[in-house]
């Protein structure tokens, strides 16, 4: 089993239960004042526990989530208005310009053992958006995380004590992190990809870049910058 199918279920679901509402309401806010309204179904790739649906609908988006999570989906159905999908992000269960506009929000991306399979990824998201729907992609910065990379810390959750072990792995090129809970360990690992690396991929895939931000606040990108935020459109 891979970690990624092992990973995300209740235990993740504490873990980053500071990931909340009104981050998703402040994140769905920034996409809305940028993007507009869309006619179409919007896509939430990797929707998780269902936060961004809601606020999207809140929007007034018709929105729809993916996720390979039952857990995540469950929690999805249970707590927004919005239909939900379970798949994997490589082959969408989707028809050809389904959607009118995607959202990937918290690194959501770069899961994938090989260069080809996270590729295969942003071609599926081109795959199903009509031409010239929007897109936001929201990824992690590199040369930041790199620098404020803590080794380890133990976190108190309502489950009780989490050990967080985290490193880097400059052949692989992966940032890595071992959650361990009471006899329990799980394992993150996502590929490092930069933003000349990132718009590579989605210029590759059909992909033109309109902007690239650093925060949820429109703050421009730079090397100190919390996030790569990517806002473009399908050509």
């Amino acid at each position: 089993m891979t970690w990624y199918q092992e990973w995300f279920g209740e235990e993740y679901l504490d873990l980053y239960s500071y990931r909340d509402e009104e981050e998703a309401r402040r994140q769905v806010d920034f996409f809305s004042s940028r993007i507009g309204p869309i006619l179409r179904p919007v896509l939430d790739l990797a929707c998780g526990s269902g936060r961004h649906l809601q606020e999207l609908h809140n929007c007034g988006y018709q929105a729809f989530g993916c996720d390979l999570s039952y857990v995540l989906l469950r929690t999805a159905i249970r707590d927004s208005d919005a239909s939900v999908a379970r798949s994997d992000m490589r082959r969408l269960p989707f028809a050809d310009g389904s959607f009118g506009g995607l959202v990937n929000f918290f690194t959501s991306f770069g899961y994938f053992e090989t260069e080809e399979d996270n590729l295969e990824v942003v071609r599926e998201m081109s795959r199903v958006l009509a031409s010239g729907a929007p897109f936001l992609f929201d990824y992690l910065n590199v040369p930041r995380e790199l620098k404020r990379l803590v080794p380890r810390e133990v976190k108190k959750t309502a489950t009780g004590e989490v050990v967080i072990e985290r490193w880097f792995d400059s052949t692989r090129r992966t940032f890595n992190k071992r959650i361990t809970i009471g006899s329990r360990s799980f394992l993150e690992r996502v590929r490092a990809y930069e933003l000349d690396e990132i718009s590579v991929l989605f210029a590759a895939s059909g992909f033109a870049l309109h902007g690239v931000f650093g925060d949820f606040d429109g703050r421009s990108f730079d090397v100190e910058a919390a996030r790569l935020i990517v806002v473009g459109a399908k050509i």
